[in-house]
């Protein structure tokens, strides 16, 4: 087992740091790595900036645009207030807690893994919360798009939470249903692969504990029993210390 601490060349600034964790699990399909949340209010601050780039809607055509820049503004507004309300000595809540492990595991597969971050779904999907599908997604070098769900809890730790939420969408194919957006913001190559069901899950979940390499054993654990590792393309999983 080795852990490779080869932090992202930001992660000083943004209050994270990332370590990649190999030697768990003896196939090139399970990656795994490792985020700290080292400084709450640096977090916070650089998701909210996250949230608030309109960069995204940009670059799409104009229907596109129109249909998605209201949704965008209106949750970005809501998570901005989110993080606004971070404070360190009050700890991490669940609500902040989700968006935390969401948006710190899509950041550490771009930082250990060169993923590309897609929007967080918050800010496309038409509800302004509570959305019943996948957190986050990211598309990797090999164009499968990476279908990530988050979860926290204040102590122990909320993979077996992740996996189980994970295991009800595959069931129910959720994948398919966010085509018709994810189609706006990632590549033809990307598309094709989902279009063929060949894509990867990522199990993002808080860790507060005094043991994170036996968290990650244990999930990994979990993970093989749950899934069939030759259905899917890649597996990530992220634990996200605080």
């Amino acid at each position: 087992m080795t852990v490779n601490a080869d932090a992202g060349s930001d992660g000083d600034e943004i209050g994270l740091s990332f370590v990649k964790v190999e030697g768990l699990f003896d196939s090139e399909k399970i990656k795994i790595c490792k985020v700290s949340v080292d400084d709450l209010h640096k977090v916070a601050f650089h998701l909210a900036s996250v949230v608030q780039d309109s960069s995204w809607i940009n670059a799409l055509d104009r229907r596109a645009q129109r249909a998605y820049r209201d949704t965008a503004a209106q949750t970005a507004n809501k998570l901005v207030d989110i993080f606004n309300n971070a404070n360190d000595e009050e700890g991490i809540g669940k609500e902040l807690g989700e968006l935390v492990v969401s948006m710190g595991s899509a950041k550490g597969l771009n930082e250990i893994f060169s993923h590309y971050i897609v929007p967080l779904a918050e800010l496309w999907k038409p509800q302004l919360s509570g959305n019943e599908g996948y957190d986050f997604h990211t598309v990797c070098g090999q164009n499968y798009i990476n279908f990530g769900e988050a979860k926290f809890k204040s102590s122990g730790s909320a993979y077996a939470s992740a996996m189980n939420q994970v295991e009800g969408f595959v069931a129910e194919r959720k994948h398919r249903r966010d085509a018709v957006h994810l189609e706006n913001m990632v590549s033809e190559a990307a598309m094709d692969n989902l279009d063929h069901d060949e894509f990867g899950l990522v199990f993002a979940f808080s860790m507060n504990t005094k043991n994170p390499l036996q968290i990650m054993i244990n999930a990994v654990g979990k993970l093989t029993k749950i899934f069939d590792v030759n259905e899917f393309k890649v597996f990530y999983l992220v634990g996200v210390e605080h």
